[in-house]
């Protein structure tokens, strides 16, 4: 069975270095905004990996949560999380 690359796709190579380390070519650093020390996130789909930052997965996520009521529950989390904050500072 064969896979198809999506037209909007592009591919990119790169090699396995020693100890299993992997080096993003600086076009892959340049789509993902990121630097020296950020954190990757390796999303496992099926057989395929997606790798992303935490930052953009919490873009992904946020609003998810939000129902055809309207009700916002990312934003009621927000909001909480604030109020905690409020009551702990001194």
């Amino acid at each position: 069975m064969s896979r198809s690359v999506p037209d909007d796709s592009r591919v990119i190579t790169g090699q396995l270095g020693p100890k299993y380390r992997a080096i993003l070519p600086r076009a892959v650093r340049d789509i993902l905004h990121v630097q020296e020390g950020d954190t990757l996130l390796y999303v496992l789909e099926g057989e395929q990996v997606r790798l992303t930052t935490k930052r953009q997965m919490a873009q992904e996520l946020y609003g998810s949560l939000a129902e055809n009521d309207g009700h916002d529950f990312t934003a009621e989390l927000l909001q909480e999380r604030r109020t905690e904050l409020q009551r702990e500072k001194p």
